[in-house]
Order: C-alpha cells, then structure tokens, then sequence
C-alpha cells in the first residue's frame, strides 16, 4: 500500500508541475504603437522581414527594380520591446526581375535565404549575394491554380522540425468564393507544411474570419498576409482586410494575429482551431493617417525578461501620394 501511495503522490506532483506548462499560451504583454523612419529608410513596397543575426533584417521589396532583398539595421529597446531606429545599410540584388517577392525567411545552418514570389508563384533558394541557387520548394498540387494577385504571399520555417510554411492569400476556385467587401464571404485557405529535406507537402486548412466591410470598395484585399513560426513551434496567423473606398476617406486595414498549432490533426475538411493573440485597426480620414497594410513579421530579439518581441513591417505602395508611410511595430508577447 505504502509503494501505491508514493506512486500516487509522484503522479499527482508531476501532473501539478507538467500540466500548467502544458496549458500555457501566448499572450501580449505590450503592444507598441507604429513607427516610421523616412530619414534612414528609403520609401518602398515592403513584404516580408528575416532576422540575419546581430540586429541586421533582410527585407524583400515586392516593386523592387530588381530581384534580390534590402539590409536593414533595427534597434530595438531590450527592456521594452520599442523599436528605438531602423537604418537601411543596402540593397542586395542579381540583376534579374523582380519576383513580386513576398515572403522570407534565413536558414541559419545553411546560410540561404527562402523567397516567395506571386510573380511565379514559386518558392526559391538564395545565397546571401542574391543569387539563385536554382533549388525550388516543392507545393501541393492544388497550388497550381493560384493567381498572380492572391498567390505565395508568405513564408515561415520552423527550424526545429525543418519545415517551411505557406498558404495562398485568398479562396482558390476549388474552395469556393473569394471574400469581397460586398460578398460577406470568408475565405477558406490552404497553410501547405513543406518539408525541407525529402517529403512531400501536407495541406491544412484554415479558416478566416468574415469580413468587416459591407459596402463596394475602389481597392480592397483580404487574406492572409503572412505566418510566423513561434519558439514553441505553433504558427502565428496574420489576417489583413484592406477597405479603400473610391473617395479613400474612410479607408482602413484591419489586422488579426490568431495562434494555431500546425500539429493539430485534423480531418482534411476540418479548419485548424486557431485562438486570437491581438487585433488593431489602423484609418485614414481627416485627422487620421496611420493607414498600415502590414505584410510582413518576424521574431526579433528575447527581451531581458524572457519576453519575445514580434516586429511587424507594412506596404506602403512606397509613400503612396506622399500620405502614407513605412510603417513597423512591435509586439512583446510571451508565455502564461
């Protein structure tokens, strides 16, 4: 009786100490208002961000004259998660088209960067001079059917799996209808887990939310406009309705950052669960300006106390009519 007892007290102690780590989840501990620098970085069509190492970034530019990427320093406050500046250092090209580059990541092992491209709907190897490789992802074969406009518009790798993340910005025609500002339709998509060594992809699905815009707009695109792989390996999901109406007062992005754990097994009709990490809502009308299409996320820096930050990067159609701006934020979210 005495053995069942300890046994009993070890399994009750190890369920008190394992299960709340189990239960955890990531919260925000501040959210830091948007940012721009027009002194130290050049106006640009901004997509997709990379940590390189030692607070240098590699952005892709989705109108860049070339193809290639752009350096950046970020300085970012290691106590509050602010970003203090960023600098621009150079532009990194080969000489060839542009892709319509939007997503990217930096395999630190290898020293390669990954590039997607909604020009060719293509994932493609670089080495750190921008030059191809010539290696290409492999994609499921329901991505054949993805348009130039709502395609490969990001790009996330989970190093401790070795497996690339992507999924098609909107609804592709298998799916049903694409979300419209009039439709009230929710785009149904496809997040494609792409192994990095030999394998083939696995598809699943993600369900968005319905759309807030209720009327017909001049410009207007909703989907998914980038994923993020977290140090516990789930996805961070950035859902972006972009509402421009043909006046453009009254314009806004509105932006969500759902958690969804790409491990979840699911049916192949079943959505992934996702939980909401932060949403925000940025205008533009008489008195406000901060209009900000964010496209891009990566991890930054671990913060003195643990925390993570997240910096985000926007498209602002390079200074659109000299109203617009580069804008970056911050997120500092950790575990509890």
């Amino acid at each position: 009786m005495a053995i069942k007892g300890n046994r009993f007290r070890l399994l009750l102690l190890l369920a008190v100490c394992v299960l709340p780590l189990w239960s955890q989840e990531w919260k925000v501990v501040s959210e830091h208002s948007q940012r721009s620098f027009p002194h130290s970085v050049p106006a640009g069509n901004y997509s997709g961000i990379a940590p390189l190492g030692d607070g240098l970034y590699a952005v892709v530019d989705d109108k860049a004259k070339e193809d290639g990427f752009h350096v950046m320093r970020v300085a970012i406050d290691s106590l509050s998660g602010e970003i203090l500046s960023v600098v621009h250092e150079r532009f990194v090209g080969n000489g060839q088209p542009n892709r319509d580059s939007e997503g990217i990541v930096y395999l630190r092992d290898s020293e390669r960067l990954w590039i997607s491209g909604e020009a060719d709907n293509q994932i493609r190897e670089y080495a750190l001079d921008a030059q191809p490789t010539g290696r290409t992802l492999p994609l499921p074969e329901s991505y054949a059917h993805l348009s130039r406009l709502y395609g490969l518009e990001s790009l996330a790798y989970d190093a401790i799996s070795r497996t690339f993340y992507t999924v098609n910005e909107s609804t592709l025609p298998a799916d049903g209808a694409r979300a419209s500002s009039a439709n009230g339709k929710a785009n149904l998509l496809r997040i494609a887990a792409i192994p990095a060594g030999e394998g083939s992809p696995r598809e699943l699905f993600y369900q968005m939310d319905a759309p807030a815009a209720h009327r017909t707009a001049a410009q207007y695109a909703m989907g998914v406009s980038e994923l993020l792989v977290l140090p516990d390996q789930r996805l961070l999901v950035l859902e972006r309705e972009a509402f421009v109406p043909k006046g453009k007062i009254g314009a806004f992005v509105a932006c969500k950052l759902y958690v969804v754990d790409p491990r979840e097994s699911t049916t192949s009709s079943r959505p992934l669960s996702k939980r909401l990490l932060c949403s925000w809502r940025t205008k533009l009308n008489l008195t406000a300006r901060g209009w900000a299409n964010y496209e891009g996320m990566c991890l930054g820096p671990r913060l003195a106390d643990g925390s993570q930050v997240i910096i985000l990067l926007s498209d602002s159609q390079a200074r659109y009519a000299g109203v617009l701006k580069d804008w970056w934020k911050t997120l500092v979210i950790r575990k509890e």
